[in-house]
């Protein structure tokens, strides 16, 4: 095994939440430029994996490598996530904000530039200058994805994945996953109840059961198409 194409590297990880046993992981490796697929029932630990790779908990036993390297811990005995992972919610504390302001506040003078790009059509048009606590579901999670996109994340972790979309607009985020997982080398992670909602669009399935690996398959997704100039490739940074 090439360790150097390693960004994750799991061994004999445990996660206790109040003397509960939620999550209980032998050896498990997450390889760069991969988009995975958790999947499992409510309560298999879909959500406390995900939170362990994110860095937003810290596991209570066991390694859990990022890059060769284990989290870093403040003094507060906080893990201290890399900026470069972004798990990916679909709320906000920013409700009175205008989308238009959203991304002013996060990308600056590059704002315009993702209007031009992501909300010039249709409906989305509209949704510029909408107060962010009007918007639907599916409209909240699009703008959260954008968000995602241009923060140019090198891990991106989706929880719950498509459980708050319609066909249609899954279908195009879908797309757009891809796009950034082919010309930006992003690690995508997603988690889903319904294997289906997501077999087509990973290239390997983790099915987890009362907080174990059932069994690792791989998904639709086996072979990356060749990459191609546009304007996320402008952007793309060194990855490796």
């Amino acid at each position: 095994m090439n360790r150097k194409t390693l960004i994750y590297e799991v061994q004999d990880l445990k996660k206790v939440y109040n003397k509960r046993n939620v999550l209980q992981i032998g050896r498990l490796q997450i390889h760069k430029g991969t988009i995975y697929g958790i999947v499992g029932p409510v309560g298999s630990g879909k959500t406390s994996l995900l939170k362990q790779l994110s860095g937003l908990e810290k596991q209570t036993e066991g390694k859990l490598l990022y890059d060769g390297q284990e989290f870093k811990i403040s003094f507060l005995g906080k893990v201290k996530s890399p900026d470069e992972i972004k798990f990916l919610t679909f709320t906000s504390s920013r409700k009175n904000e205008s989308v238009s302001r959203y991304f002013s506040s996060n990308h600056g003078k590059r704002s315009e530039e993702i209007r031009k790009h992501y909300f010039n059509k249709g409906f989305r048009r509209f949704m510029w200058e909408q107060a962010i606590e009007s918007l639907s579901q599916g409209e909240l999670t699009w703008v959260k994805l954008v968000d995602a996109v241009e923060s140019d994340p090198r891990v991106l972790i989706i929880d719950n994945y498509g459980s708050m979309l319609d066909e249609e607009l899954e279908q195009e985020i879908s797309s757009r996953l891809r796009r950034m997982n082919r010309n930006l080398g992003t690690t995508i992670i997603l988690s889903a109840t319904n294997p289906a909602r997501i077999q087509k669009l990973v290239s390997v399935m983790i099915f987890l059961d009362k907080g174990h690996i059932a069994k690792i398959r791989s998904g639709s997704q086996n072979k990356r198409p060749q990459r191609k100039q546009g304007y996320q490739q402008q952007r793309r940074r060194y990855r490796n």
